[in-house]
C-alpha cells in the first residue's frame, strides 16, 4: 500500500471517528431536548388555569433606585384605584377568547380606534417575579386596559382558529420566538390593541395622541440599533383590529426563507426552493442560529413590510426610540460610527429592558463550536459538511471510474 493510499485512509477514519462522535452527542441532545418539551407542556397545563394578579407589585411603584430617572422619580400609585382596575387580573387567551365570544366583555377604544386590550405573550402562565413586576407597570400607566397573557397553547390555537393556512408555517419555524414573533402579528390583526414584550416597562401612559394615540392606526417602535434589527422593532406594537398592514406583514414573512445565510448546501437549495420549512428544520438540526431570525419574523423583517407597504406613510407611526424604547445597545458594539451604547436602559414613557432570552432559547443545545472569520460554526454543521465533501468526493471518484471502464469496455467491444 502506497502512502498516499494510506494518507486517505487515516484522514478518512479521522474524519469518519469525529462525524461519529458528533453524531452521537447529537442523538442524546435531541433526545434531552425532547424531554424539556414534554416536560414544559405538563408545566404549561399545571399552570394553564392559575390566577395572576397584578396589584401587589403594581402597588410597590416603580424601583426608586433606578438609575434611569424617568423610573426613579415616579410616585406610588393609589393601590384602590388600580384594585377595580381592568388589568388588575391577567386574562388568559381562552378566558379572553370565550369572553370575546358570549360578547361579555367591554372594550373600550382610543379615538383612532385602537381598542385598550394589552396583549403579551410567554410559554406558559408560569411567570417570574421579575417579568411580573415589568407587567405590573402597564397596570400602573394604563389601568383601564384589559391585560391578556398567551400561553403557547393558545397562541397556537389563534392560528388553528384564525389563520389555518399559515399553520404549517407556523409549526415549520423551528424557534420559539419565531413562533411567538409570528403570533404578535396576527392577534393585532385579529383583535388589535397594544402588544409589549414581557421585558418591557411602562414609565408613563403611552396611549396620548404623542403616543400610540394619534392619527395613525399602526404603531412600531423605533430601532435603537438598525445596523441589526432595520429602523423599526417588533417588541411594541399597537394596531386597530383587520387592519390591511398585517396580512401583508404575514405575506412577507412566509416568503423571508430565503433571506437566511447558508454555508452549507443543502439548506441553501431548500431556500432556493422556497421550501421554508424544510430548511428552518434542516438549520435547527444542524445547531446553526443568530441573525436569521431578525430576518425571517423578527424586525428586520418587519422593517422590509414597513418599507414594502404602499399605504406606510399615512398608516404607521414609528415611535421615538428615545420615548419609547431607551434600550442599552445602540449599535456601537456592532461598529455604527454614529451610535453610542448607553450604560443603562432609559426612556421617558416606555423602557425595553431586552433580557434577549430569545437568543438562548434555541431549538437544540450545540455540541460545542469554532468562531471561523467572525461566524459561528457549531460541529453539528461541521460534521454535516464533511460528509456531504466526503459524499461528493467517494461520487466523483467512483463515478469517474465507472464511467471510465464503461466506455473502455464499450471501446473494446467496437473494436471485436
Amino acid at each position: 500500500m502506497n502512502s498516499i493510499k494510506r494518507q486517505k485512509i487515516l484522514l478518512g477514519t479521522v474524519l469518519s471517528g469525529y462525524v461519529a462522535i458528533v453524531a452521537f452527542l447529537a442523538a442524546y441532545e435531541d433526545s434531552s431536548y425532547q424531554k424539556k418539551l414534554a416536560l414544559e407542556e405538563t408545566t404549561r397545563q399545571a399552570a394553564a388555569s392559575s390566577t395572576i394578579d397584578l396589584l401587589s407589585f403594581a402597588a410597590e411603584g416603580a424601583d426608586p433606585g433606578d438609575p434611569c430617572p424617568y423610573v426613579a422619580r415616579q410616585r406610588l400609585p393609589d393601590a384602590r384605584k388600580l384594585a377595580n382596575a381592568a388589568g388588575r387580573k391577567v386574562l388568559s387567551g381562552a378566558e379572553f377568547t370565550n369572553l370575546i365570544q358570549s360578547q361579555k366583555l367591554a372594550i373600550k377604544t382610543l379615538p383612532n380606534g385602537i381598542p385598550k386590550i394589552f396583549h403579551q405573550t410567554w410559554w406558559a402562565r408560569k411567570v417570574s417575579e421579575g417579568k411580573l413586576r415589568l407587567s405590573a407597570s402597564w397596570l400602573r400607566c394604563m389601568p383601564d386596559w384589559i391585560h391578556v397573557l398567551w400561553d403557547d397553547n393558545e397562541v397556537r390555537e389563534l392560528f388553528q382558529t384564525e389563520f389555518p393556512e399559515a399553520l404549517p408555517l407556523f409549526d415549520g419555524y423551528p424557534y420559539p420566538v419565531q413562533r411567538s414573533d409570528i403570533f404578535r402579528y396576527l392577534v393585532l390583526d385579529v383583535y388589535g390593541g397594544l402588544y409589549a414584550d414581557m421585558d418591557y416597562e411602562c414609565v408613563r401612559d403611552i396611549s396620548g395622541f404623542d403616543g400610540i394615540g394619534g392619527n395613525r392606526t399602526v404603531y412600531v417602535s423605533g430601532a435603537p440599533n438598525p445596523a441589526v434589527d432595520g429602523f423599526a422593532q417588533n417588541t411594541l406594537m399597537a394596531s386597530t383590529p383587520n387592519n390591511p398592514f398585517w396580512p401583508h406583514v404575514m405575506k412577507t414573512a412566509s416568503q423571508s426563507c430565503g433571506r437566511m445565510w447558508e454555508p452549507e448546501p443543502m439548506t441553501r437549495i431548500l431556500t432556493l426552493l422556497g421550501a421554508c420549512s424544510l430548511a428552518y428544520r434542516l438549520r435547527s438540526f444542524m445547531g446553526w442560529t443568530g441573525i436569521s431570525v431578525l430576518d425571517t419574523t423578527g424586525p428586520k423583517m418587519v422593517s422590509d413590510a414597513i418599507r414594502t407597504y404602499p399605504r406606510s406613510q399615512d398608516m404607521i407611526g414609528i415611535l421615538d426610540t428615545d420615548v419609547f424604547n431607551g434600550q442599552m445597545d445602540r449599535g456601537a458594539k456592532d461598529r455604527d460610527e454614529h451610535a453610542m451604547d448607553r450604560d443603562f436602559p432609559c426612556a421617558s414613557k416606555a423602557i425595553h429592558r431586552n433580557s434577549a432570552g430569545w437568543t438562548t432559547n434555541s431549538p437544540f443545545p450545540y455540541t460545542g463550536e469554532h468562531t471561523i472569520m467572525g461566524k459561528r460554526i457549531p460541529h453539528r454543521l461541521i460534521a454535516i459538511i464533511i460528509l456531504e465533501v466526503m459524499a461528493l468526493y467517494i461520487f466523483l471518484t467512483y463515478g469517474f471510474a465507472w464511467y471510465n471502464d464503461k466506455a473502455r469496455i464499450h471501446r473494446e467491444q467496437k473494436k471485436k
